[in-house]
């Protein structure tokens, strides 16, 4: 079922909205605005998913609300993503692209156009990017944006042309909703997992992502927290930001292993960071899953090529494919107006050498969707 690269509202209320909005030209839409504007998520109220009391796993979103139902109008998203140089998001864009082909064969009309800027540290040529997809007028913005300001120009603007903004993976204040992995989760998952491996106990650190990120702070905060809520006596005796780059990681990674020769396990907030902490694990004479652990996080199929060759220990795999197919498809069921809660949260696993082998729709029990 997956495809090449092609190149989240409130519930009732606003999912009927949407359905009355669905065909609309983009001039319609800029004219509703003026009277419509409280329907629309505010850019200066924090939106924290993660405090949002009727959030849903996206499998409890199905379950509920059953088939897709096949619409007669017209709907086309615009994809936003951090960077096609990142092969996640590369992956959550076919993702995108696979519900939409998969909605057009079962006879509904659904295309998805997405794009990224040159890199994930080029916070205006997103921004940018996103100005202009909203000029072109679209049903429905999926972004994902590089830090949590960079792009709320762009959200109003879309919320003035009467477009919803659907967070994909990365929360930020003026979505309409968010579809993604609980980032919170995906630190604890880790943290359970290094516990396990230690027998509770040994120093470890964290080599963080951009500190302007709340994906950042969740999975930093929920790895630390885990082993104070349990007991452990794991102690995290460093932590610092790599934003999300290999060679900045590998560089703390040396200087993290010189300072602390007792080091047992070092958990990176994502797999470009854990490769390069394994180079420096690697320099620095050291045995890998032996006398140190390394774990990523986002599950890249250079991941899975290291864990099976016995370099990285273990990555929290979000299944980006999937969370993009997901996303697409939460996106379009609550603009045919099904009642979509604010938070439907994508799944998460931990990998290793033990699962590895599985394909993705093992890991999370994957089922088709079901249209009439």
């Amino acid at each position: 079922m997956k495809k090449k690269l092609a190149v989240l509202l409130c519930a009732s209320m606003l999912g009927t909205a949407l359905t009355a909005c669905g065909s609309n030209s983009s001039s319609d839409q800029t004219a509703s605005s003026s009277t419509e504007e409280s329907k629309w998520a505010s850019t200066e109220e924090t939106f924290d998913p993660l405090t949002v009391e009727d959030a849903v796993t996206f499998e409890e979103l199905r379950e509920s609300n059953g088939a897709i139902t096949k619409s007669s109008d017209e709907y086309s998203f615009a994809g936003n993503v951090k960077a096609f140089e990142n092969v996640v998001w590369q992956e959550i864009a076919n993702g995108y692209e696979g519900f939409a082909e998969d909605a057009t064969a079962a006879g509904c009309k659904l295309s998805v156009d997405t794009t990224s800027p040159m890199g994930e540290s080029d916070e205006e040529g997103q921004l940018s990017i996103l100005k202009d997809q909203v000029r072109k007028g679209v049903n429905a913005v999926l972004l994902s944006p590089i830090s949590d300001a960079n792009c709320l120009p762009g959200i109003e603007a879309a919320h003035e042309a009467d477009i919803p903004v659907y967070a994909v993976n990365n929360e930020f204040n003026g979505a309409d909703m968010f579809v993604g992995p609980n980032s919170l989760e995906q630190g604890q998952l880790a943290a359970e997992w290094v516990n396990e491996k230690l027998g509770g106990s040994g120093d470890v650190a964290i080599v963080m992502g951009m500190a302007k990120t709340a994906v950042t702070r969740n999975r930093t905060q929920g790895f630390e927290e885990w082993f104070t809520d349990n007991d452990s006596d794991i102690q995290v005796v460093a932590k610092q930001n790599a934003d999300w780059d290999r060679s900045q990681a590998k560089d703390v990674a040396a200087t993290f292993l010189k300072t602390y020769p007792d080091l047992k396990a070092i958990f990176c907030n994502n797999d470009v960071m854990a490769l390069g902490v394994i180079e420096a694990v690697k320099e620095a004479d050291l045995t890998l899953n032996k006398d140190i652990y390394v774990i990523g996080c986002d599950g890249q199929s250079e991941a899975y090529d290291s864990i099976r060759a016995n370099e990285m220990a273990a990555t929290i795999d979000t299944f980006p494919y999937y969370e993009g197919y997901m996303a697409a498809e939460v996106c379009y069921r609550s603009l045919i107006g099904q009642t979509v809660p604010r938070v439907v949260f994508t799944p998460s696993k931990m990998l290793d050498s033990t699962n590895v082998d599985n394909t993705p729709e093992e890991n999370i029990g994957w089922t088709d969707p079901v249209f009439e």
